[in-house]
């Protein structure tokens, strides 16, 4: 690793709270979203003094309760890692300051390489990727002086959260835009794994309230955005989710019947780390 990206690197490092090293909430944390039976099951464990628990509650598509929240008798067991994997990384140019983002098969035990149509940038770290079938999409944070909406220089140690999307075979262009300044944790965004529905990408996320007066209350200083983008014309569009939020969370979506279920925990009082619960968010995928 270069030494301007290990410098790029200790900027991230150097974030304020919301970006440094944190403690997990008591109480219920790190909510999970899976697909089961055509129904939405949320996996999350509570931390009680000592001892964490895992619990589950299960929705219908539209966010019925269908099951109330119960214990989990039975300890999932970890899933193996897979043999064949595919996901989005970065690797440094040589002879310059930038990364270029790759995209990695393994396939039993041997890994290999496509370049992705889309420019390389500087400090650049992956979150999640998804494969849409032969695109792929993924999110990415990057210092936002080196990228803003205005596409000026922006003097500031916080990140940006961006998204692209690219044809994992060929060479036909690539799509970045910019989503906004997410919480972080450490250098990773709270934000979920694109969501690929209703012609469009999805993304969730923890940004901090917009106004001066909302930031000053615990309970309103963060919100959930759901962000939808159109991969054709780019155009990205977002709503606040109802709910309790924090930037101290993990957060989870998936979909099923015409729907999302976005999922992710609040400390109650606003407080760090506080005691935490599970909220939950259920929107309509638009037709057509």
């Amino acid at each position: 690793m270069s030494t301007k990206v290990l410098l790029g690197l200790a900027c991230v490092l150097a974030l304020p709270l919301n970006g440094q090293a944190h403690m997990n909430p008591h109480g219920d944390i790190n909510p999970s979203v899976e697909v089961e039976d055509g129904k939405f099951s949320i996996h999350f464990i509570t931390r009680v003094e000592t001892e964490t628990l895992e619990w589950g509650m299960v929705f219908s598509p539209e966010g019925k309760l269908i099951l109330p929240r119960h214990r989990i008798s039975a300890k999932r067991e970890e899933q193996p890692a897979p043999v064949d994997a595919i996901k989005v990384e970065t690797r440094e140019e040589p002879r310059s300051d930038k990364t270029r983002f790759v995209l990695t098969r393994t396939t039993n035990g041997q890994k290999t390489e496509h370049p992705l149509p889309l420019a390389p940038v500087k400090f650049a770290f992956v979150a999640q990727s998804t494969m849409a079938g032969e695109w792929a999409g993924f999110t990415w944070t990057v210092l936002s002086y080196e990228w803003s909406d205005d596409k000026r220089l922006k003097p500031s140690n916080s990140m940006n959260l961006m998204f692209s999307t690219a044809a994992t075979k060929g060479i036909a262009p690539g799509k970045t835009v910019l989503i906004g300044e997410p919480a972080m944790i450490n250098y990773s965004p709270s934000a979920s794994a694109p969501v690929w529905a209703a012609r469009r990408w999805w993304v969730a996320w923890v940004r901090q309230a917009e106004t001066e007066a909302e930031r000053k209350d615990p309970l309103r200083a963060w919100e959930t955005i759901l962000t939808s983008i159109d991969p054709v014309s780019g155009k990205v569009e977002h709503k606040r989710l109802p709910g309790l939020s924090s930037w101290n969370t993990p957060v989870s979506m998936k979909t099923t019947g015409g729907w999302l279920c976005i999922a992710w925990n609040a400390s109650i009082d606003g407080s760090y780390p506080g005691v935490a619960k599970i909220v939950t968010a259920f929107e309509k995928l638009p037709e057509g």
